[in-house]
C-alpha cells in the first residue's frame, strides 16, 4: 500500500468518526513520561473524545501526540515484515522470524521525535476513575543523524553506518508498521474537574533508516530500515478543557 492510499484511508477513518460520534465531547491534554530498559520518553498529547451510550461511559476519538524518545546502547533490528517473517498484512501474526534475514545496528545514543495522529478509547469506571488506550496512526518523525555499527549475523565484520529517523510513520499491523509509533494503556484518577493523574504501560516502535541499503539478505534483498521495540511504565498529568 503506497503512502497516498494510507493517508487517504486514515483521513476517511477520522472523518467517519467525526460524523458518527458527534455527541457529548470531552477534550484534554496530557504530559507523560515513560521509563523502560535503556529508554526514556516524553509525550505531549491532545485528545478529542466522543462519549457514547446512554450513560456516556465509553469514549472513542482522535488526537495528536508528540513523542520524544531517548535511547542508550540500543540494538535496532531489521524492520520490514517481508524480511522478518516473509509475510505481509495480517499474516505477520502467524509467521515465524526468519533469523537468517535479521541483522542489527547498534547505536550508543538515539533520539527520535515523532508527531502522529492518534486513535483513542476510554471507559469511565466511576466519576473519578477511567481506563484508556491510545495508539499512533499516522504522522512523521524527525531528528538528527546518528552514528551506529551495522552487525551482520553471517559473521561478516561490523561496518560503521550513519542513520536518521524514518520520516513517514503509519500503523499497518505489527511488523508491517512504518516509522516510529507509540501506544499506551493507562488508568486515570481525577483530582478535580480540571486535573487528573495517570499511570500506564507504553509500547514503542522506533525506527531509523540508514544512509545506504547496508543490509543484504541471503536471498539478495536490500534493506535500510531498522527498528527497536520497547515497553515501559508511564506516569503523567492530564488537564481537561
Amino acid at each position: 500500500m503506497n503512502k497516498k492510499k494510507i493517508i487517504l484511508l486514515s483521513l476517511s477513518f477520522f472523518g467517519m468518526l467525526t460524523t458518527a460520534f458527534a455527541q457529548k465531547v470531552k477534550q484534554d491534554a496530557s504530559l507523560s513520561f515513560g521509563f523502560g530498559s535503556n529508554q526514556f520518553t516524553t509525550a505531549l498529547q491532545y485528545q478529542h473524545i466522543w462519549l457514547l451510550g446512554k450513560k456516556k461511559k465509553f469514549g472513542i476519538g482522535t488526537g495528536a501526540r508528540l513523542t520524544n524518545s531517548f535511547g542508550n546502547k540500543n540494538y535496532f533490528t531489521t524492520a520490514p515484515a517481508k524480511l522478518t517473517t516473509g509475510k505481509s498484512g495480517p499474516g505477520v501474526f502467524f509467521g515465524n522470524d526468519l533469523v537468517q534475514n535479521i541483522d542489527s545496528v547498534f547505536f550508543p545514543k538515539t533520539q527520535i521525535n515523532a508527531l502522529n495522529a492518534t486513535i483513542n478509547f476510554t471507559y469511565d469506571i466511576t466519576s473519578k476513575i477511567k481506563v484508556g488506550f491510545n495508539i499512533d496512526a499516522i504522522g512523521f518523525s524527525f531528528g538528527g543523524s546518528k552514528q551506529g555499527t551495522f552487525l551482520p549475523n553471517a559473521g561478516i565484520a561490523p561496518v560503521a553506518v550513519t542513520a536518521k529517523p524514518t520520516g513517514f510513520n503509519a500503523l499497518l499491523i505489527s511488523d508491517n508498521d512504518l516509522g516510529s509509533l507509540n501506544s499506551e494503556f493507562y488508568g486515570q484518577y481525577s483530582i478535580n474537574k480540571k486535573f487528573a493523574a495517570k499511570l500506564g504501560f507504553q509500547f514503542l516502535f522506533n525506527e531509523y533508516t540508514t544512509n545506504t541499503k547496508i543490509q543484504t539478505t541471503p536471498t539478495g534483498d536490500k534493506n535500510d530500515r531498522f527498528r527497536y521495540k520497547s515497553g515501559g511504565v508511564t506516569i503523567g498529568a492530564v488537564y481537561s478543557f
